[in-house]
């Protein structure tokens, strides 16, 4: 081990941390020690963070926000890249921006100027990597609507140029979800808007999200994926929906619990584990199965150790 810390701390000048807890570095407040962490604040020391534990044949994963994610108690074994190259440019309706640049900020700055398209995104503090990463969306919209392209380093270490075509988007989901491809920075196009209806959308969306999400509590937002149907995309089941039919308010187990306004939210009321979250979500998931007959699928992104 000395010998593969030494190497790595070689390549990245010495900065890479041992042992770091994971569990604030999450939305869900959950997660133990990393077993190696490198604070990324370049699209540079993020390739070479990467390229290192590829050489090392080191399992790594790259942290945005910490959102949508859950790591294990026992943390995780290999390097943890957190994502900090937070920085955009806006040119006209061309919005460059970072891999690791926070959405929420994106959204105050586009609408700031008038440009309207990402003000869907009001109130997600996940990064713009990980959004395009998981074509995240809300309130009807997602990511792909304006993505135009991106820079990616490929899982054999090129670093590329592709459009939007290459990511295969859909619901919740792009091709590398499974290709092991890294976003660097993106390309958003946008467009000429009136401003004073883009900050009161802005405005609603907050509010939405203050008096239906838990904003005070860690949570990892939904838990599963709403329900598409295969003949009508635009036709949309809310798993909540399901989920408060089938009874499942008011369950908990440990400090995890399903949140008291949003049945498709389990918040951690302080000291929950992973193995709380782990047990209430198959609860959850068997509730709605024995109800309804249908498996849902799950949201939440879970980190093995």
């Amino acid at each position: 081990m000395t010998r593969i810390i030494n190497r790595i701390n070689s390549a990245l000048g010495d900065r890479v941390e041992e042992n770091v807890i994971l569990s604030p570095y999450t939305s869900f407040g959950i997660g133990g020690p990393a077993r190696y962490f490198y604070v990324a604040k370049t699209t540079s020391g993020l390739v070479r963070a990467i390229r290192a534990a590829r050489a090392n044949d080191i399992r790594f994963f790259v942290l945005g926000g910490g959102s949508n994610i859950l790591f294990d108690d026992a943390g995780f074994s290999g390097l943890v890249i957190k994502d900090n190259t937070d920085k955009f440019r806006i040119n006209g309706g061309i919005v460059s921006a970072l891999s690791g640049t926070i959405v929420d900020r994106l959204v105050d700055a586009t609408v700031e100027r008038g440009l309207g398209g990402m003000e869907y995104a009001a109130g997600i503090k996940g990064t713009i990597g990980g959004a395009v990463h998981g074509n995240a969306g809300a309130f009807g919209h997602a990511i792909n609507e304006i993505l135009e392209s991106a820079v990616l380093l490929s899982d054999d270490d090129k670093i590329e140029v592709v459009d939007n075509d290459f990511f295969r988007f859909a619901y919740r989901s792009s091709r590398i979800c499974q290709t092991g491809d890294t976003v660097l920075s993106v390309r958003l196009r946008l467009k000429s808007e009136d401003k004073r209806q883009l900050t009161e959308i802005v405005k609603d969306r907050r509010k939405f999200r203050r008096e239906r999400h838990p904003v005070d509590m860690g949570s990892a937002g939904s838990v599963f994926k709403n329900i598409r149907s295969l003949e009508n995309p635009d036709e949309v089941m809310p798993a909540g929906k399901l989920l408060e039919e089938s009874g499942v308010r008011g369950m908990s187990i440990g400090d995890a619990a399903v949140f008291e306004k949003h049945c498709n939210i389990i918040v951690n009321l302080g000291e929950a584990t992973s193995e709380d979250v782990k047990k209430l979500v198959e609860k959850m998931r068997n509730a709605v199965f024995d109800n309804f007959g249908i498996d849902l699928e799950r949201e939440i992104l879970y980190i093995e150790p």
